[in-house]
């Protein structure tokens, strides 16, 4: 055989194997070393066979109950119906919000219903019930356009447009935005007003989630109900079901306090979508949407029933088998006492009705009452009461919203300062007379008091006293037109005994968006002579109502309460109560006490005697008057004082206390305080219960 390769004979390995391992001279065994590890690797394969094997039997078969229920589970459909909410009660047990039955007609898709035969059932339903298509949208026009006419809506679309497509370049929302811009007004021409009846109707029942009771018109009548019901074959699917809505037995009583609900048609706000979602709501959920309603949602929301949603196998309609009954809201106690809440807002229009003539009150159109349970923050009545161009109204809300500038009722609290630091002494007399700081007008009392004391600084409402306080609170030395430099932090101490009493915080009430008011920023000296007499920081009605429940509550400073407990409904349980909370207690009680006899001083001796000291109870009180000032529409500054007022009653055992504020209450003439009139004739009128 001929040698097609010259094998060549391997030369002698130079290397020396001398004290090498004999391994390394072993021939390699690959065969044997390939083989162990397949039949390793199909060892493993077979017990992960194995593994999925026993768990597929243990699925299909021993298991299969299980998981055929879980499958059911899972792809049946369950509709939730809102039950009623709780209602709301004053502190007399009389309802201020009820629940109101309401009729709806709801529909359910039968099983194998086409587009075409809803679209039909819809034009049916448009000419027998009265359906409002004013409130469509040029937008919603255009899309029923679009749904009704997809040819001529496709042929608004050129050959560049389809180019640019195909390219890439625009989507198949940019296609369906061109279309919505070139559909003109002569095209919506042939819209009729049936047609778009029927589309409110038909859009109605294709809302999310599909395979749900949809509700296609509130509010319907019993004829209306009564009738459906006799031709329910002509409509499959249609059935009439009841919504709740709210009731108001006193009109429109409190109404921004006690707060508004949304529709289902509305359901869940835009902006908390994602929140209530996540809390187990529907999107067509009614809730609380402000006031009480908002701030109880948790209390005053219904448990919804639950329905499990078959189909019959005949007829092929849609029914609904309870699952899970739902239950009623729980029922909300307010401090309310809506007897008093009807004479208080009385008080006040016949009060604006009579002075609307007045010239010297021609910008006076607010006025704001707290009347308050010191013991415990209830809230026995609230007003805020405005006069419009054809009426008078009352906006609650506003009493702790809206601030105003308090004047002179603050000199309680300047004075429990002065006492308790120290820079004046119980009855130390200071001579009333002007004071006059460089570069600014002089400062004085409404009249030269002479000397007084620390209790008629208060019953005379002396503003050179509370001067004084501050000047050595701030360790001015006062010259007369000179300079006056004080100690800054002589701002922070005031301020920090002023919010013992709740003036400048948050007073904690149970409702949202409550204001502080204006904390000025200015160091200047007279800004601090200005702060003791109420000339400077502004408070809400209800901070005031808290600073004088404080006084008269022995120096303890509670959280104002609007409700006071829930109970489950039609039933006297309590399911929640709304304790009283202490915020914290004033602990100079001798100070304290010197504040509550200036107060009483007021009253028989002093400026608080009008309308106040006639009355059957003993009254303590304070007036107050701050400068300020109405825009007029030429844009012109007017001088218009407020006139403000606090006062508790019995004194020695205080069972309610009133706060008044009236901004722009006089211009041109000094006029009397007119709250002493408001609060004379509502402590007359509580008293007289």
């Amino acid at each position: 055989m001929p040698k097609f390769f010259k094998i060549k004979k391997p030369e002698k390995s130079s290397i020396k194997w001398a004290g090498s391992s004999d391994l390394l001279r072993q021939p390699l065994d690959l065969s044997r070393a390939v083989t162990r590890r397949l039949q390793i690797f199909m060892v493993v394969i077979c017990l992960l066979f194995s593994v999925v094997w026993v768990r597929l039997y243990q699925i299909q078969v021993l298991s299969q109950k299980q998981y055929a229920e879980k499958l059911a589970q899972y792809i049946k459909k369950y509709q939730t119906f809102t039950t009623p909410r709780g209602e709301i009660l004053d502190r007399n047990g009389n309802v201020l919000v009820a629940n109101r039955e309401r009729l709806a007609i709801t529909y359910m898709r039968p099983y194998g219903t086409t587009n075409d035969q809803e679209w039909d059932m819809c034009y049916r339903f448009v000419d027998l019930f009265e359906i409002d298509a004013s409130g469509l949208k040029q937008r919603d026009l255009k899309d029923l356009f679009i749904t009704l006419y997809p040819d001529l809506a496709t042929a608004k679309i050129t050959v560049d447009d389809w180019k640019q497509y195909n390219n890439g370049v625009l989507s198949d929302n940019d296609i369906y935005l061109l279309k919505i811009e070139r559909i003109n007004a002569e095209d919506l021409q042939k819209l009729d007003e049936r047609t778009k009846r029927a589309y409110i109707v038909k859009s109605a029942i294709d809302a999310p989630p599909s395979g749900t009771v949809k509700i296609v018109k509130n509010d319907i009548t019993l004829l209306e109900a009564a009738y459906l019901t006799e031709h329910s074959d002509q409509f499959p699917g249609i059935d009439i079901a009841i919504n709740w809505g709210r009731d108001y037995p006193y009109g429109n009583l409190l109404a921004s306090l006690l707060g508004t609900i949304t529709t289902p048609k509305q359901g869940l706000p835009a902006e908390k979508l994602l929140y209530y979602l996540a809390l187990d709501y529907d999107r067509n959920d009614v809730l609380g949407r402000s006031g009480l309603e908002l701030e109880y949602e948790d209390l005053l929301k219904g448990n919804r029933s639950v329905y499990d949603i078959s189909y019959d196998k005949d007829t092929g309609l849609g029914k609904l088998i309870e699952i899970e009954a739902g239950s009623k809201g729980q029922d909300l106690i307010t401090s309310i006492d809506v007897e008093l809440q009807l004479q208080v807002e009385a008080i006040i229009a016949a009060t604006m009705n009579r002075e609307k003539k007045n010239p010297y009150r021609k910008y006076m159109n607010k006025i704001y009452i707290t009347v308050m349970k010191p013991s415990t923050g209830d809230i026995l009545a609230i007003a805020g009461m405005t006069r419009g161009t054809t009426s008078i109204y009352n906006d609650p809300v506003s009493v702790y919203t809206d601030a105003v500038i308090p004047g002179s009722i603050v000199k309680g609290a300047t004075l429990y300062m002065g006492l308790s630091e120290g820079v004046v002494r119980p009855g130390e007399i200071i001579f009333d007379t002007p004071i006059k700081i460089m570069d600014t007008p002089a400062k004085s009392s409404w009249k030269n008091l002479g000397n007084v004391t620390d209790l008629q600084a208060l019953s005379m409402s002396s503003n050179v006293y509370m001067f004084n306080i501050a000047m050595r609170l701030g360790g001015a030395k006062y010259v007369y037109n000179g300079p006056l430099n004080v100690d800054v932090s002589a701002f922070d101490t005031m301020r920090y005994y002023y919010n013992q009493f709740g003036l400048g915080l948050l007073t904690g009430i149970d409702a949202s968006n409550e204001a502080v008011g204006y904390i000025g920023s200015s160091k200047m000296g007279g800004h601090l002579l200005d702060f003791a007499i109420g000339q400077y920081d502004t408070y809400t009605t209800m901070q005031l109502a808290q600073y004088v429940s404080t006084i008269a509550n022995e120096g303890i400073r509670v959280k104002p309460r609007l409700v006071t407990s829930a109970v489950l409904a039609n039933t006297d349980i309590v399911s929640y109560q709304n304790d009283v909370t202490v915020l914290n207690v004033l602990e100079n009680k001798a100070a304290l006490k010197r504040i509550q006899m200036g107060f009483r001083l007021c009253v028989t001796d002093g400026l608080c005697r009008s309308h106040i000291n006639n009355l059957p109870v003993a009254v303590a009180a304070k007036t107050g008057t701050a400068q300020n000032f109405f825009i007029t529409d030429k844009g012109e500054f007017v001088s218009t004082p407020n006139s403000n007022m606090i006062a508790y009653a019995p004194y020695d055992k205080p069972q309610i206390a009133i706060a008044c504020s009236v901004p722009n209450a006089w211009n041109d003439k000094s006029q009397l305080n007119i709250c002493q009139e408001i609060v004379g004739n509502i402590l007359a009128t509580y008293f007289k219960k």
